[in-house]
């Protein structure tokens, strides 16, 4: 006769089946992050994480169950942020803004013996009337200039067309794809102003949503308000928000290292990237360079690129200079480019960036071409700083992580 199936049996069984059902779960709030919800529909990411939550907490213990929990913990996470993303923007704005700021609002307080919440409402002042003066001067020069960028290209691309029609490389062209000449004119025509006729449209939506939208609500409500607190508590919300962070073998301390590395280099390429805008711009204007500002604030924010931002800037300057100038003004253009890299190397970057990323050239260029693979645009300008928080924080890890082989060597005995 045979026995019956012991406890341990049906437990055992018991607990692969929940494991196999967190596991269907865990697929299950893949697919509906990846899908979008219909209409009416019942699941969601949260409630299917909260359904294996509950599946898999008996057996929390397992270290495949943990595996699957944390896993399935951190892309609801990210997905949570990734919905509310909206929201959290003008947070995140305005907590990086404090992180740069906070050291002149430390240096008030300590040194000048200012209360915080002095120091915190001056240079909130300060900074929501930089921003307010961009929006409200610079703004609407940089906008027209880009309007007028827009139908001058619209102008020239009618130019190349007429142009076209008076050679025989269109012919050439046409004769060997099998198309009529003026069907390639019109295609190609049509292609390009398409493309360039988006600009103005483009820019007038996005400025008309931050106008709308940013300008009245954000920028003028929001957040002075939350610049101030978050200023005026900013050593207790970092130390929360630091607390809420991995530990590399109990220590934290790596956290605090990047953040100072990356902080001292963000501020010091600001004030470098706001000189190289200024003295551009001026310089381009007195000389009576068109798009002098476009020109001069592209500067500045391909200032963050290191060494392929100053490339990138010198070629489209002197083509846009030459396109709508001539030789002189692209002249000119590389002229002042050249002299303020030139300003940068001799004087602005030993001066103001005396900080030590600890990152070889070789190494800044390698994170400049992943991250700009993987992330486009956006990528290189985080790369630098983000390469520096990933070397630090590997760093500290790796100092913990010391292996002893002298007991190996001298076994006991020997």
């Amino acid at each position: 006769m045979a026995a019956a199936p012991s406890n341990d049996t049906w437990n055992d069984a018991l607990q692969l089946i929940m494991a196999v059902g967190g596991l269907a779960l865990f697929l299950v709030l893949l697919y509906e992050m990846e899908v979008p919800p219909r209409d009416g529909s019942f699941l969601n990411p949260p409630l299917v994480a909260l359904a294996g939550v509950i599946l898999l907490w008996p057996l929390r213990k397992r270290p495949a169950v943990q595996a699957l929990l944390v896993s399935g913990g951190t892309l609801l996470l990210l997905w949570i942020l990734d919905t509310v993303s909206g929201i959290l923007i003008p947070f995140v704005a305005v907590y990086l803004l404090a992180y740069l700021l906070n050291p002149v609002v430390t240096h008030l307080h300590e040194r000048r013996g200012i209360p915080r919440w002095a120091s915190s409402l001056t240079t909130t002042l300060l900074a929501v009337g930089a921003l307010v003066l961009f929006f409200f001067v610079v703004a609407p020069n940089l906008v027209g200039q880009l309007d007028s960028l827009s139908q001058r290209l619209i102008t020239a691309v009618e130019e190349v067309r007429a142009w076209l029609g008076t050679t025989n490389i269109i012919e050439r062209v046409a004769e060997a794809s099998g198309l009529s000449k003026q069907r390639l004119l019109d295609q190609g025509a049509a292609l390009i102003e398409q493309q360039v006729e988006q600009l103005p449209s483009t820019i007038e939506d996005l400025m008309q949503s931050v106008g709308s939208v940013l300008g009245a609500l954000t920028l003028v409500a929001l957040v002075p308000v939350l610049l101030f607190y978050t200023l005026k508590d900013y050593p207790r919300i970092r130390d929360a928000l630091i607390a809420l962070s991995p530990t590399a073998n109990g220590r934290r301390d790596y956290l605090l290292k990047a953040g100072g590395i990356v902080g001292r280099y963000l501020r010091g390429q600001l004030i470098i990237s706001g000189i190289a805008t200024l003295n551009v711009s001026v310089a381009l204007y007195l000389f009576d360079v068109p798009f002098w500002l476009l020109i001069g604030l592209l500067t500045g924010v391909l200032n963050f690129i290191p060494n392929i931002g100053a490339l990138i800037n010198t070629g489209v300057g002197a083509l846009l200079a030459f396109a709508f100038s001539g030789w002189v003004s692209a002249a000119v253009v590389v002229g002042v480019l050249l002299g303020q890299y030139t300003l940068e190397q001799s004087l602005l970057t030993p001066n103001v960036m005396q900080y030590q990323v600890g990152l070889h050239p070789v190494l800044v260029l390698f994170s400049l071409l992943v991250f700009g693979s993987f992330m486009g645009a956006f990528g290189l300008f985080v790369a630098v700083p983000t390469t520096a928080i990933l070397v630090t924080g590997y760093r500290a890890y790796s100092e913990e992580l010391t292996l002893d082989l002298h007991a190996y060597s001298n076994p006991p005995g020997a």
